[in-house]
């Protein structure tokens, strides 16, 4: 009775569990396009004293990289950095918003921006999701629950288990 209440539970927790996903997904990708937007705006702005100073992007970061003061030059730096940024940023947003329900886990993986997973589980507020998707994360986190606590309590009931010719030979001697 008591194994299959903590089977139960196990299978509970799993499905909980894996539906996480999902919800945390969803909050990631959030963030994600909030840090794009920001993004978007900061080039706008650096588009805008490009084009006050009469040149191209191109130039004036160029400008700014080989300027006699170092404040300009890093500056320059600081700038082609964030336009190397904003493009891993769309590229990884396009990509997330676009992918498939069952391949969200591995383009998560491929575009993970740990400052942002961190700056999302910081905010993250568990949910259920009652989708499709989720129903499927929900089983899956069952199966793989119940398949580690299966495992779990065979290693333990054979490490309880005496061996043969073990200690029960050796003080009988």
């Amino acid at each position: 009775m008591i194994a299959r209440l903590l089977n139960g539970l196990v299978a509970i927790l799993g499905a909980v569990g894996f539906t996480q996903f999902p919800a945390f997904y969803q909050q990631y990708l959030q963030r994600l396009g909030g840090r794009l937007d920001q993004t978007r705006l900061d080039m706008d702005r650096l588009l805008a004293d490009a084009r006050a100073a009469g040149q191209s992007l191109e130039q004036h970061i160029q400008a700014l990289r080989t300027s006699d003061l170092s404040e300009a030059r890093q500056a320059g730096e600081r700038e082609l950095d964030r336009i190397d940024s904003a493009e891993a940023l769309r590229n990884a947003y396009e990509a997330l918003s676009l992918a498939r329900p069952f391949e969200r886990p591995t383009l998560f993986a491929q575009h993970f921006d740990p400052e942002v997973a961190r700056n999302t589980l910081n905010a993250f507020e568990p949910a259920v999701p009652a989708t499709p998707e989720a129903l499927v994360y929900a089983a899956t986190g069952m199966l793989i629950a119940l398949l580690i606590w299966t495992g779990l309590a065979r290693l333990g009931r054979g490490l309880a288990r005496p061996t043969k010719g073990g200690s029960a030979g050796a003080e009988a001697g």
